[in-house]
């Protein structure tokens, strides 16, 4: 296939998603026997699900993940000691025992993490530590060195985002292949319906791009219908009937052609999709608690958790809809806190750990905790020194995985040396990953039943990681 006809299908794809429809959703706890109806799709043995949940902006890994043994501590508190609130109290921080430990070393989270601390205490989530783009392992001297090929403008969201999502660091956002996507293309043939194998909340997604895959995008009030097909324009049938001929018209142009093959593809995916999702609320998927703002001291709805709600909903009706394998992506915003982060990341943060723990008790009530596993992933981390009461773009970062299938209870990759001028720090407590995204999606992909040829073909830079490049995450 020459670059034109890639290019070619590359946009109709992203004319695909524009198109395709939507669901999300509402407020939780405990009437978790309403989840029966999604341990009654039995027709499904085989099913695994991944879920990327997207901490859009750069989440501030120092401040989720903290070393509390001495000289960690006291080297995290004198790098914060000038920004209110961004250097905890010991005292706040909620410990965690690795079931590796670390010698020498202790950790604790971040004291909004409590739904975190919850599931890893539990055994069933898990850190992966100082993870980002990377092109090849990379030491600091090689950088200095210019000795060795580092990810297009580092430190830039448009391109650190692309770079995370993407399936190479290379070329930053001159990659239009996502991950997600990518491992979607393979393993599509096994779904009845390919139209569902990857779903976004959060509209389109590099993630989910692929050369043969596109995304359905989804909101919290269910599928988006065609405006005019549903609602009469001007409250005119003619007008609905008119558009319908249109849109159902035998085209010679080549274009007009296959733009009606993904209008009528969308159209059938929002009728499939709205028949077979659970209801929201006690006679589906229970909705999700509000959370305690700790800015404002009031209870109010968690978006997060209601975008994994919705793809609760989705999963439920799995047989219906004849996926055996699914990739979802969802996202939270707001993590690029240059200035007033402490109160900011405290509220985001709270609605994270809120929101994992919902979801974990979602699946595991409906019998799915093994066969559907969340992850964390992130623009960058943010630098270990403050600027006034925020932080700046940094590199590496700390992410967290849930599931039942996750060897939990443990920390994955290298935790680096805490300080000014360590030998993982550029500068600022900028952290020069020593875990490359590839390592942590392949893995995943591995869990996901891509084998070790498909993740190699997925990630043309696994190869450049050793002979092993897999972490002992998934069990």
């Amino acid at each position: 296939m020459n670059k034109h006809e890639q290019s070619r299908r590359q946009f109709l794809r992203t004319a695909s998603m524009a198109s395709m429809a939507g669901l999300a959703v509402s407020p939780f706890l405990l009437e978790l026997n309403s989840v029966a109806a999604m341990a009654q799709q039995s027709g499904v043995p085989d099913y695994k699900a991944l879920v990327c949940i997207f901490l859009q902006g750069g989440n501030d890994g120092h401040g989720t993940v903290i070393a509390t043994d001495t000289e960690s501590f006291s080297a995290f508190t004198q790098a914060r000691s000038g920004a209110p609130g961004l250097a905890y109290p010991a005292s706040t921080l909620l410990p965690i025992t690795l079931k590796t430990p670390q010698s020498g070393r202790t950790f604790a989270l971040n004291p909004n993490l409590t739904g975190v601390q919850n599931l890893f205490n539990a055994g069933r989530a898990a850190i992966v530590t100082n993870t980002g783009t990377l092109i090849a392992p990379t030491t600091k001297t090689q950088i200095q060195n210019n000795s060795t090929p580092l990810p297009a403008s580092l430190y830039s969201h448009f391109d650190q985002t692309a770079a995370w999502q993407a399936v190479t660091a290379d070329f930053g956002s001159a990659v239009h292949e996502g991950w997600g996507g990518a491992m979607a293309d393979l393993i599509a043939s096994q779904n009845q319906n390919a139209s569902f194998t990857c779903i976004s909340t959060a509209g389109t997604a590099l993630f989910l791009s692929g050369e043969s895959s596109f995304q359905l995008n989804v909101t919290a009030a269910g599928p988006i219908p065609i405006g005019g097909l549903t609602n009469q324009p001007f409250n005119c049938q003619m007008g609905t009937s008119a558009l319908s001929a249109v849109l159902s018209a035998d085209e010679t142009n080549l274009f007009a052609k296959e733009y009606e093959v993904v209008v009528q593809r969308s159209i059938a995916a929002q009728a499939s999709l709205a028949s077979a999702m659970l209801p929201a609320g006690a006679t589906g998927v229970v909705n999700p608690p509000q959370y305690l703002n700790p800015m404002t001291k009031k209870l109010v709805d968690n978006p997060l958790a209601v975008s994994l709600q919705t793809v609760a909903r989705i999963i439920g009706g799995r047989a219906s809809l004849g996926v055996s394998r699914q990739i979802f992506y969802v996202q939270l915003g707001g993590f690029d806190m240059h200035s007033n982060q402490a109160p900011q990341h405290a509220n985001l943060l709270t609605q994270l750990g809120s929101a994992l723990e919902y979801f974990d008790s979602i699946m595991t009530t409906a019998g799915l905790s093994d066969q559907v596993t969340a992850f964390t992933a992130s623009d960058f981390g943010r630098t270990l020194t403050a600027n006034s009461d925020g932080t700046d773009h940094g590199w590496g970062s700390h992410h967290i995985v849930v599931g039942g299938a996750v060897a939990g209870g443990d920390m994955y990759g290298t935790y680096p040396v805490i300080g000014s001028n360590q030998a993982n720090d550029m500068g600022a407590g900028r952290l020069i990953p020593t875990t490359s995204v590839e390592q942590y999606a392949g893995t995943l992909a591995r869990w996901f039943g891509l084998s070790d040829g498909q993740v190699r073909s997925v990630f043309p830079n696994f190869k450049n990681f050793g002979t092993n490049p897999y972490l002992g995450l998934m069990g």
